[in-house]
Parts: C-alpha cells; sequence; structure tokens
C-alpha cells in the first residue's frame, strides 16, 4: 500500500540504488493511482506556472486542439478531475516557459538534472525513466532535444503527470514520486548543465517586443507609465478621459491618478492599480471584474504573462515589480 500520509516516498520509497536501478513493474491499484494524482495536483497548485493538459487513456499526447494556448487549466482544475477519474490521462505544460520538465531517460540525463539539486521527480511509465521538474528564474525555456530522444520541455512542450496510465499498463508516479519543491535556476545554468546532451536547436517563440509607446521601468511600474494620457483633461495628478479599453459615449468614463496610482472606470465601478489595469488592458479580465481581490493565484501569474507578452520584460522583475513572489503568490 502506498503510505497515505507521505506519497512523497510512497512505496516509493526507494533506497538510493533502486532510485537509479528501477526495473521492476509495480502493480498500483485504481485507488493509489487516484491517491497519486490527487496528492500530485494538490503539490502543483502553488506553482501556478504549471498547467494541467488532458490526454485520451493510456496514451500520451493532448486531444484538446490549441492545448498550447487556450485549452489547458490549472492542476486542481474540476475539468481535470474528472477527466481522470472517468479514465483518462493528464499531464503538465509550461506556458510561460518559466518551468521545464527533463525527460531522465538515461542515468546521465538524470544525473544532470539532479545535479542542479533534489527536485520534483516522479517516475515514467518505462521502468527506469523519470521526469525533473524545474522553475526558471529569469527567461523562458523552450523545447530542446537531448540525446536518446529525451527533451528539455519548457514553452510549447508537455510531459503525461502521475497518476496516468502508461501504454504498456504501468503508472507513472507509481513507483517513484518525490514532491519536494522543484530547484529554481537561471535559463544559462539549466543549458550549461545540459550541454553535453543537447543535439538541436531551442523551439521558443521569438522574445516579445515593447508595444508599449513609453519606456518601462520594470522596478516600479506606475500608471503613469501605463497609461496614455493624451487628450484627457488633468485635474491635479488626475487625468479622465475615455476609457482607453471600451472608450466611452461621454469621453469622461475613465479617471487616473499618478500620484496615488490608481485608476477608476465610472461604467462600471471598478478600478485598482497597475496589476489591476493590465489585467484589464490585455484582456485577461473584463474591466467589469477589477474588483479587490480578484487578481490573486493562477490569475496572478497570468497577468504577469500578459505583462511579459506586452512589454517584454521578465517575468521575475515583472512579479516582484506588480506584488508577488516568484510562483505568482501575491505578497502579504
Amino acid at each position: 500500500m502506498l503510505d497515505k500520509e507521505n506519497i512523497q516516498s510512497a512505496k516509493s520509497t526507494l533506497s538510493n540504488s533502486n532510485r537509479n536501478n528501477d526495473k521492476k513493474i509495480i502493480k498500483v491499484s485504481e485507488k493509489e493511482r487516484i491517491e497519486i494524482f490527487k496528492k500530485t495536483t494538490n503539490f502543483l497548485s502553488n506553482y501556478p506556472r504549471i498547467r494541467a493538459i488532458l490526454i485520451k487513456p493510456k496514451e500520451k499526447t493532448p486531444f484538446e486542439p490549441e492545448w498550447q494556448k487556450k485549452n489547458n487549466y490549472p492542476v486542481t482544475s474540476k475539468i481535470v478531475l474528472n477527466h481522470f477519474l472517468n479514465g483518462g490521462n493528464w499531464g503538465t505544460m509550461h506556458p510561460s516557459g518559466m518551468s521545464c520538465e527533463i525527460d531522465g531517460d538515461t542515468p546521465e540525463i538524470r544525473k544532470a538534472a539532479l545535479s542542479l539539486g533534489d527536485t520534483t521527480e516522479w517516475n515514467t511509465g518505462t521502468p527506469g525513466h523519470y521526469c525533473e521538474l524545474f522553475i526558471i528564474k529569469d527567461e523562458p525555456v523552450g523545447n530542446i532535444p537531448l540525446v536518446n530522444g529525451a527533451y528539455i520541455r519548457g514553452k510549447g512542450g508537455q510531459n503525461v503527470a502521475p497518476g496516468s496510465i502508461h501504454p504498456n499498463g504501468n503508472i507513472y508516479g507509481g513507483t517513484y514520486l518525490h514532491l519536494v519543491p522543484p530547484v529554481e535556476v537561471t535559463k544559462e545554468k539549466l543549458l550549461e548543465v545540459f550541454k553535453p546532451y543537447i543535439i538541436g536547436k531551442e523551439k521558443l517563440s521569438k522574445k516579445p517586443e515593447n508595444t508599449n509607446s513609453k519606456p518601462i521601468n520594470p522596478d516600479s511600474l506606475t500608471m503613469k507609465g501605463l497609461v496614455d494620457v493624451t487628450g484627457f483633461k488633468q485635474s491635479g495628478s488626475k487625468y479622465q478621459g475615455a476609457h482607453p479599453v471600451h472608450g466611452s459615449s461621454t469621453g469622461t468614463n475613465f479617471v487616473v491618478d499618478f500620484e496615488l496610482n490608481e485608476w477608476h472606470c465610472f461604467r462600471h465601478g471598478t478600478g485598482g492599480g497597475p496589476l489591476q489595469w493590465i489585467a484589464v488592458a490585455t484582456g485577461v479580465i473584463n474591466c467589469s471584474e477589477s474588483v479587490p481581490g480578484k487578481i490573486k493565484g493562477d490569475l496572478f501569474w497570468k497577468v504577469i504573462a500578459a505583462a511579459h507578452n506586452k512589454y517584454g520584460l521578465s517575468y521575475e522583475k515583472l512579479s516582484a515589480a506588480l506584488g508577488g513572489d516568484q510562483n505568482g503568490k501575491q505578497k502579504e
């Protein structure tokens, strides 16, 4: 039976030698498989940048169209849970590229991954193969081919996740599930460690360009740098005019106060600061949704990703400037 209190070591609490030479197929009951899934999703919910995708039973690739852009979900989504409970597999993916997984399919690649530190890891469906999870600190990582068909899987990539059933019948995470905080690493350090095993070019979309007309200071994002008040009426530190996103029939439904670093929409009775404005301006939320306490958890990280795409700034600096930590959690 799996240790119900600590699946981190599971039936899976292996010695170092077993960890490196695990070739046995261990049967896992349906109850244990569900427990593996729930423990994993609960753990990964602490890292909102990591998203979940749906995979057909005993298969390895997502079946929903546009899963890289649209059809992906928070790991604790009921959509994912219901799909899994109905026999489906699931996977993890990294839409921002600020996290990645390594196909630890050879002892050498796995050794390189673990040289970065004790990180989140689980067995895959093939005996002796593993998957290691990392958080990227500075800039996005794409998909990078390694020897023997392995990959560094970042933005645009995906892996089958614990609790899923491999085509051969084995359970991902069924023999080893190590749920410790993922190691945080710079992209440069990651590539340095895997340099001997890289056999192809990184596949990653081009770095977004700053489409804002004014320079943006990532260390102190302000409404002054985010809103163009050309044509607005000024009264002290306040500027009033038409809402820059949904417009105005009167031309006066929006006011921004540069001194207070706040904005307000009279049509919806909503407002906020730079974080809320970026969420509205990039379409992450509607203006009518910009109420206190709205942007937190996974939604916070979506705003950070949208800000990155719009302004071309690093996730780390944006998160710090907008009041969160590197995992997308808002600071107290």
